[in-house]
């Protein structure tokens, strides 16, 4: 089966810490934590679109790093990552996920910026988190003012309600995965 490419993100790590769009979802009930990243347009490979995603929306200059492993997954709500090869001569992504049934795959490739983020187009916010940031979104509930309050960083294009809960989507969720299981990508950078 011949994989195509439809989406594509990065893990942009910063110094350590790792950057997230953040903003209402569809039901305005919470705020999304989503990585970075966005649809292929034609002729891209799946590095490229990443990085024209990230530069819109969030005004960086990527660069890869190659990951200690690739892992494939199935997109559903309960992945199991499975060690694998990546399919373009392009950079190696971290993960791959593949859509059920489908030959549908949306790679995230880790990468660094060297300077500071700021929100374009649609992107309402950018939280920059630490590891530990990561390990609490993910398994505590969590306000955005919490957030801040707390030291968490974030830069805004426009004012977020800070009593809305952070939900951690699939990518942040499978971050704090990858840092468990290798901790040594917090440090490429």
């Amino acid at each position: 089966m011949s994989f195509k490419v439809t989406t594509a993100g990065a893990y942009v790590n910063s110094n350590g810490d790792f950057l997230f769009q953040v903003g209402p979802t569809k039901s305005g009930t919470t705020l999304g934590v989503v990585r970075l990243g966005g649809h292929r347009e034609d002729g891209e490979t799946g590095w490229q679109c990443a990085m024209r995603e990230v530069s819109e929306e969030s005004s960086l200059t990527i660069k890869p790093i190659k990951p200690p492993i690739t892992y494939w997954y199935e997109a559903s709500d309960n992945p199991d990552l499975v060690p694998g090869g990546w399919i373009e001569e392009d950079h190696e992504p971290i993960l791959v996920a593949k859509r059920q049934d489908s030959n549908l795959i949306t790679p995230v490739f880790l990468a660094s910026a060297d300077e500071a983020p700021v929100p374009a187009m649609e992107t309402k916010g950018i939280l920059i988190l630490s590891p530990d940031n990561i390990k609490k979104i993910c398994s505590e509930r969590m306000t955005l003012g919490q957030y801040l309050e707390s030291g968490g960083k974030a830069v805004f294009k426009e004012e977020l309600p800070l009593h809305l809960l952070l939900e951690p989507f699939p990518h942040l969720l499978l971050l704090d995965t990858l840092i468990k299981k290798h901790p040594e990508i917090v440090t490429l950078y």
